[in-house]
């Protein structure tokens, strides 16, 4: 296999969605807790409890290769589908808590809206799963990079990572260009809308605060 071949190869485990699902995460608390001028105390809390939640997440997928005794290859044959559901069900499960922690704690409302956009995306990837192979690798490398690059445009440069992921679905052969393409506009128009749902709401809590 060529060099070429090997890095298009590597790039879905490179780039996994738990990988840039988490990364994009951490770089949205950060960018939280530093605009709520909070000291390093309170960015090591918030670390903690989101990768407190991202460990509840590996439980569904844990349970499944117990249940599935005998191998890596035994577990996914003929039910990558029922994979599929585990690991949405992890990203359920992360953002759900980390969203109840960031609500109990009042910590901000920026990782709330990333956390409920996940979620949202994670609907399609897991209802799809049993009929129809759309890429979650695609939906979940989109949404974390497009909600940054939403709040903040300087993380536009990481856009490219699932602009690349989409081909690179294709040419190893893991999904068709209508499954890829399908996971890109599937995220990207939940992760908008969500965004702006958000926004709006946030411009009408302002308004309303400056009138009374």
């Amino acid at each position: 296999m060529s060099l070429l071949g090997r890095t298009i190869d590597l790039y879905g485990y490179v780039f996994h969605p738990i990988t840039v699902l988490g990364v994009g995460s951490l770089l949205l608390i950060y960018h939280e807790w530093r605009g709520r001028d909070a000291d390093r105390a309170a960015l090591g809390r918030r670390v903690g409890a989101f990768l407190g939640a991202g460990a509840l997440a590996l439980v569904p997928t844990a349970a499944f290769f117990l249940v599935f005794r005998g191998g890596l290859g035994r577990a996914v044959a003929g039910s990558s589908w029922r994979l599929d559901w585990m690991v949405a069900a992890g990203v359920l499960i992360a953002a759900g808590v980390t969203w109840l922690v960031w609500r109990r704690y009042e910590w901000g409302s920026v990782v709330p809206g990333a956390m409920a956009t996940f979620a949202a995306v994670t609907v399609p990837y897991a209802v799809l799963a049993p009929v129809w192979d759309i890429s979650g690798h695609v939906i979940l490398a989109l949404a974390p990079t497009l909600y940054l690059t939403l709040v903040d445009r300087r993380y536009a440069p990481l856009l490219v990572v699932p602009a690349l992921m989409v081909p690179t679905r294709v040419l190893v052969e893991a999904h068709t260009w209508a499954q890829s393409v399908a996971g890109f506009a599937v995220a990207a128009a939940i992760t908008v809308g969500l965004y702006r749902v958000r926004a709006r709401s946030s411009d009408r809590r302002n308004a309303g605060s400056t009138a009374s």
